[in-house]
């Protein structure tokens, strides 16, 4: 009698297993549910990012930062989990490269960027283009839902869920093949204040007055910031656009400036997956907000791999900068702001 008691809790506790681990593509209607989910029987959150190797890298960053006590409450929650290829894409492939590259800080806010309060079933998300939801760490994520032919695809912050609503026992897992850039600040404005890698450019932004104009408005923009080293390099190419020094951009006529940064904004939220579906996979090209239009192109789906091609650019692309010194904690596409995107640039566009 005991043996067999054994037994069927071995049994019972098998199909708990192979249910938590069920993987279900695609998706269609949203809504959060604050509903409490049983928990305590072993199948939560935790433990099935825990027994997944898959999953192995972002464990341990969830175990390091002690968010897999969060994880194993009642909840419900909603993980967006990258996988251990997404940790492979920047450069991450053993666990003691995590403590190299993060802070415990980082670390926490990145994964803390992927928790949901709240069960999101993405199988049930209306089709939409970018909307909100608040994270654990504060920012919110934003999730596109539309058809590609007769695919339904599901993206968070242009990043294309490859594995929607796997259940746990408190909640549900979301599998993503690429790492997100969490969001820090409310406005574009700020985030180009915020990074070394945009001085000059932040500079001309403030000089030109658009900034102010447009980047701390409620409205959504999306950037095509331009690096420093982009901005040096255009001097070096023999382009007189007063940009390559501090000194130079605070000389600069404001009406000029303005023009010319203009061709690197769009109005509007677009992750790189958002301007390969404005572009049509880039069969037309895309309005700038001085008028003009820029190409795209690129592998869409791809890491980091989105090109854009300036009217006056002879047919040379830029890319996403990727500096000299990469850190694989440096992702310059994607970047989400409050009221807009940045993606950081290699290459001035020349209208």
């Amino acid at each position: 009698m005991k043996k067999q008691f054994i037994l069927n809790i071995s049994r019972m506790h098998l199909i708990m297993i192979i249910m938590a681990f069920a993987t279900i593509t695609g998706c269609t209607k949203d809504d959060v549910s604050t509903e409490l989910a049983p928990s305590g029987d072993g199948g939560n959150l935790n433990f099935v990012l825990k027994d997944n190797f898959n999953f192995s890298m972002a464990y341990a960053a969830i175990n390091n930062t002690h968010l897999n006590i969060k994880l194993a409450e009642k909840g419900p929650y909603t993980v967006f989990v990258p996988n251990n290829n997404a940790f492979s894409l920047v450069g991450i492939v053993e666990l003691p490269r995590l403590s190299t590259f993060y802070t415990n800080s980082q670390l926490t806010n990145l994964m803390g960027y992927g928790i949901l309060n709240g069960k999101l079933e993405l199988k049930k998300m209306p089709l939409e283009d970018n909307k909100a939801f608040k994270m654990l760490s504060g920012g919110n994520i934003y999730v596109s839902k539309y058809m590609n032919g007769a695919d339904t695809v599901v993206t968070v912050n242009g990043v294309k869920v490859i594995s929607a609503d796997n259940p746990a026992a408190n909640g549900q897992i979301q599998v993503l093949p690429q790492m997100m850039n969490p969001e820090v600040y409310a406005t574009v404005a700020g985030y180009l204040r915020s990074d070394t890698t945009l001085t000059l450019f932040n500079a001309a932004m403030e000089r030109s007055g658009l900034s102010n104009e447009l980047l701390s408005a409620k409205d959504a923009y999306t950037l095509l910031a331009l690096s420093n080293q982009a901005l040096q390099q255009s001097a070096k190419l023999g382009l007189n656009l007063g940009l390559s020094t501090m000194d130079s951009i605070t000389h600069a006529d404001p009406a000029r400036l303005a023009a010319l940064l203009k061709y690197h904004i769009v109005k509007g939220r677009y992750f790189d997956n958002d301007l390969f579906r404005l572009s049509e996979n880039g069969a037309k090209p895309v309005a700038m907000l001085n008028g003009g239009e820029i190409g795209i192109g690129g592998v869409p789906g791809g890491f980091k791999s989105i090109t854009f091609t300036a009217t006056g650019a002879n047919g040379i692309h830029a890319q996403i900068y990727v500096p000299v010194y990469f850190s694989p904690t440096t992702i310059n596409a994607n970047l989400p702001c409050g009221n807009g995107v940045v993606h950081i640039i290699n290459r001035v566009l020349i209208p």
